[in-house]
């Protein structure tokens, strides 16, 4: 079965990988169910939304809680339906049409509930999840201050217990709080004495004042404040977990909430490129519509490229993740956190990946619209603001492509590819018969299989050089945290693709074979250029001549003509009238 990490130490076959197109009738109808409700009942209410209108979007959460949106993860025993990863994060991909509510929803359903979900006792579950799960009381999570930020164990915020010993009093400041204006639980993080870093439930009756709402860039339609402290009595009961352990609380939810991430960002993507599809064809410039020009051409086959590579890459996790936790004992959650935890390169590398994509999807998007792209009363304006803060929260970009090769570096099985034996291994590892859909793809698999030995090669070369000392070696661990992410994303690619073509066979699915082509050709370059930067920032310490000559190994291909073959999955959208894939 596949593990976290596996994709640098196994060769998964594309029938055994999950994707998009594997959703069950009973995922799809919950995705039905979300995207109707945001056109129906969110949509029409958009600027009210934008105005900060919180009584409307407390009523529309209620909505939501009455049509089962706030369930999803809530386990049954406590009001919820229990359900897997795969059916949460297409619901949230489905709200992601509106970036403001999936904000504020997301924020409660993720962050808000899960701590609660996978740390509180019985006695807290059985209080607070019933109220979350319809909607009647509102969550919030409460990490970051004025002076922690990706820091997040430097916080000042104090807990200090009672002199009968009945409560803590909480002394603090917590910033960017989202649904911070009107939640009614948060989940706050203190230094009980200063020292031990722990979880508290908060009620705001407790004593929790919010401050004004945060000016924003984007998503203006969702409450961000900060919180004020003073004196703030919580009951010790509703210490959450154990006093001194509120590390694994805070990491924890922040990589259950980089899981689902993914799938929003993509969804956003979507919308931003059906738009700039659907506005091409209707403006005429020279006497014809510009999506018949090919620059134009060129941004939305790219756009449409990152939208299914996106896709392969968070429904392949998702999938991976919901078969570990089927064989975890459903009650402990303990297990069920130590699984997901595995994961956390591969939700790391899904964060980033699908953020910078979403960056890319409405830059462009806004570019196909031109001046009016500039316009607030074009729709582009507003979704370029938006994506913005997908690169900061949950963890910078940055801090989340440091823990990728950190993280690997601690790995079993990736500490035996990186002895001499190990990478020999899997150097002279031969590619057996190849099935007739992987036959399609042979230079592709080629190219993949010598990726997986470029991440181990900069890896291994990387720790030799600095030792102990190369967690400070940043903008090197970057660069081989980048060619981590584009094999994760190469391999993910070729695998959705090449069980399409199983399930369609080939002639049905030229524009998946196009994209995976498109793909493979350009990450080459992008791998060849990393890995140069990571031998040359090494050349101090060793003759760097001879694995320059690896690294062109290991990124040789030959491209083909991604011109002609960008037109074609440009047309296909332009004909569907949206991304479509």
């Amino acid at each position: 079965s596949t593990t976290g990490n596996s994709f640098l130490t196994v060769d998964v076959p594309a029938s055994e990988v999950f994707t998009r197109e594997d959703l069950s009738p009973a995922q799809q109808m919950s995705g039905r169910i979300a995207e109707d409700f945001m056109r129906t009942e969110v949509l029409p209410h958009e600027q009210k939304l934008y105005d900060k209108d919180w009584r409307l979007t407390r009523e529309l959460l209620l909505k939501a809680g009455e049509l089962d949106l706030l369930r999803v993860d809530i386990p049954e025993a406590y009001g919820g339906l229990g359900l897997d990863k795969v059916s949460s994060a297409y619901v949230g991909e489905k709200i992601g049409i509106m970036p403001s509510f999936a904000g504020s929803l997301g924020a409660h359903t993720t962050i808000g509930t899960l701590p609660i979900v996978y740390f509180g006792n019985e006695e807290q579950k059985a209080r607070y999840l019933p109220r979350l799960a319809s909607g009647e009381w509102i969550a919030a999570y409460a990490l970051t201050e004025p002076g922690s930020g990706s820091d997040a164990l430097a916080a000042r915020t104090k807990a200090t217990l009672s002199a009968d010993g009945t409560h803590y009093l909480l002394n603090g400041q917590k910033m960017w709080t989202t649904n911070g204006g009107f939640a009614d639980i948060f989940t706050i993080f203190a230094k009980v004495d200063g020292e031990r870093f722990t979880a508290f439930l908060v009620e705001r009756d407790h004593g929790v004042v919010s401050g004004r709402e945060e000016p924003k860039l984007g998503l203006d339609g969702s409450s961000t404040t900060a919180l004020m402290l003073e004196n703030v009595r919580v009951p010790v009961g509703n210490v959450l977990g154990s006093v001194g352990l509120g590390h694994k609380v805070a990491f924890n939810i922040l990589n259950l909430g980089r899981l689902k991430l993914g799938t929003r960002n993509i969804g956003s993507a979507k919308h931003s490129l059906t738009r700039a599809t659907r506005y091409a064809v209707e403006r005429h410039q020279f006497g014809r519509a510009i999506a018949e020009f090919g620059m134009i051409k060129q941004k939305l086959g790219e756009m449409a490229v990152r939208c299914y590579v996106g896709d392969a890459m968070v429904y392949r996790t998702l999938g991976d993740v919901d078969r570990a936790l089927e064989a975890v004992a459903e009650k402990d959650s303990e297990r069920v956190l130590k699984t997901i935890e595995e994961f956390a390169v591969e939700c790391s590398i899904n964060k980033v990946w699908t953020s910078e994509a979403l960056a890319f999807v409405v830059d462009e998007s806004l570019q196909v619209y031109g001046g009016y792209g500039y316009s607030k009363e074009f729709p582009a304006e507003r979704a370029y603001r938006d994506a913005r803060i997908t690169r900061i929260y949950e963890g910078t970009n940055e801090i989340n492509r440091l823990i990728i090769p950190l993280r690997l570096l601690k790995d079993a099985a990736v500490a035996q590819l990186l002895s001499s034996e190990g990478a020999e291994r899997m150097r002279a590892a031969q590619v057996g018969s190849l099935a007739p859909e992987e036959k399609l793809f042979v230079a592709e698999r080629d190219l993949l299989a010598r990726c997986k030995q470029l991440v181990v090669f900069t890896l291994k070369h990387a720790r030799d050089v600095y030792g102990d000392a190369l967690p400070n070696e940043q903008e090197v661990l970057g660069h081989i945290a980048d060619i981590t992410i584009e094999t994760y994303a190469l391999e993910s690619t070729l695998l959705r693709t090449e069980k399409m073509v199983l399930a369609r066979g080939e002639q049905n699915t030229g524009i998946a074979i196009d994209i995976t082509r498109v793909y493979f050709s350009d990450a080459a370059d992008r791998m060849q250029h990393w890995a140069k930067q990571v031998v040359a920032a090494l050349s101090d310490t060793c003759d760097c001549d001879s694995l320059f000559a690896e690294v062109e190994h290991f990124t040789r291909f030959t491209t083909f003509n991604t011109v002609a073959a960008r037109r074609r999955i440009a047309d296909s959208v332009i004909k569907e009238g949206r991304y479509y894939l």
